[in-house]
């Protein structure tokens, strides 16, 4: 079976390397044309839209917005839906969209009778490197082991989480649960400083009790050190509240703390600090407290 893949970013370059590993035959495609020639050294093989929709019988989406997946598939110029010859029968969208947009898109390539899967994920570069994402997925039933066996060299777990839509909906609230972490981690951590509380001695108290998570076991040590290194953006993370925030104003839900984590997510966005990890929105709160 080939598989296509488009999106070669943070999440998307690693998630290809394993696939590579696991010889799959994996056909590329990305902006970034370095990122391409570094899957292509390890047998990737880089090809157009075009040729992406004639050979891949499964494409995989690992991008930043529902309009760019939009634009691979069906509404810009070399989308796949535009292909004279299309091979494709199933899509396996991993991007973060919001559930219309998952729905929208189903609809679009339902006509085609392109199976479509939204399948977004959790565990950040980390994850994606060793290739254990929990995958959260809305399908047919019948399709799940289909979509199991071709994501087995990138995932830790997929699961089931209804049907198409269900996945994003299942990704929104997944976070709502990391940014809150991270923020309640971040007003832990300046508390501990104003009181010169040595941060690696606190995390072995702390990290067995109750309060201890995968979030902080990602996060803390990165504010200990200060190393903001992206596994994943503050500019990715506040796309993904803006869309839980979205989501709920359709369903006619209030989410206040949702909310004022997005605006503390903006505010560190709107200081330049976009492409930092969002484990660095400590510095929102070392800011308000002048440390």
């Amino acid at each position: 079976m080939k598989i296509g893949f488009v999106g070669l970013g943070i999440m998307g370059k690693p998630m290809v390397k394993n696939l590579i590993k696991a010889n799959k035959e994996v056909l590329v495609n990305d902006l970034n044309k370095e990122a391409e020639k570094e899957v292509e050294a390890l047998g990737a093989k880089v090809v157009s839209i075009e040729e992406m929709a004639r050979d891949a019988e499964v494409m995989i989406t690992m991008l930043p917005n529902g309009a760019i997946v939009k634009s691979v598939l069906y509404s810009g110029e070399t989308a796949v839906l535009n292909q004279s010859e299309i091979n494709v029968k199933m899509v396996i969208d991993m991007s973060s969209l919001t559930p219309n947009e998952s729905l929208e898109i189903s609809k679009v390539l339902e006509e085609k009778d392109i199976q479509y899967v939204d399948a977004p994920v959790s565990g950040g570069e980390p994850l994606a490197i060793t290739g254990e994402l929990a995958v959260m997925v809305g399908c047919d039933e019948d399709l799940l082991e289909d979509i199991k066996e071709v994501l087995r060299p990138i995932a830790g777990s997929v699961v089931r989480v209804g049907h198409v839509g269900s996945g994003s909906v299942v990704k929104l609230a997944n976070q709502i649960i990391v940014n809150t972490n991270i923020a309640a981690l971040s007003e832990a951590v300046v508390l501990a400083k104003k009181f010169d509380i040595d941060l690696t001695e606190m995390h072995e108290a702390i990290k067995n009790g109750l309060a201890g998570s995968a979030v902080m076991e990602a996060k803390f040590p990165k504010m200990i050190e200060q190393d903001y290194k992206p596994g994943g953006t503050l500019n990715i993370n506040l796309k993904d509240l803006k869309n839980v925030s979205s989501t709920a104003d359709t369903a006619g839900l209030t989410l206040p703390v949702v909310n004022q984590i997005k605006e503390i997510y903006k505010s560190e966005v709107a200081q330049g600090n976009g492409l930092n990890d969002h484990s660095g929105i400590i510095q929102y709160f070392e800011k308000i407290n002048n440390m």
